[in-house]
């Protein structure tokens, strides 16, 4: 039991899949957040972006989607993510 990782460690990486603002409404969008920062997870934007004023509190996703520098890409909002994905092709 020694060598067993504690749940605290494992739920670091543990993250959602990217859903983007729109595609769930705004208040799924941060509940989701809300519960991975709670958790210790990661939260992931989806292209579609979130609301600056989330990115000072617990609302903030940590993982922030890029495709082709649409739906308010700034420095701002990159700056304030843990970790970037670049979305390079669409699906289908």
């Amino acid at each position: 039991l020694e060598e067993v990782e504690p749940a605290s460690e494992i739920v670091k990486r543990f993250a959602t899949g990217a859903m983007s603002l729109g595609s769930i409404s705004p208040e799924t969008h941060e509940s989701l957040a809300l519960a991975m920062n709670s958790l210790g997870g990661k939260s992931n934007t989806g292209e579609g972006g979130e609301d600056p004023l989330r990115f000072a509190d617990q609302r903030r996703s940590a993982i922030k989607q890029v495709a082709s520098g649409r739906f308010g890409v700034t420095s701002n909002y990159l700056a304030n993510s843990d970790e970037i994905q670049i979305k390079m092709a669409q699906g289908a």
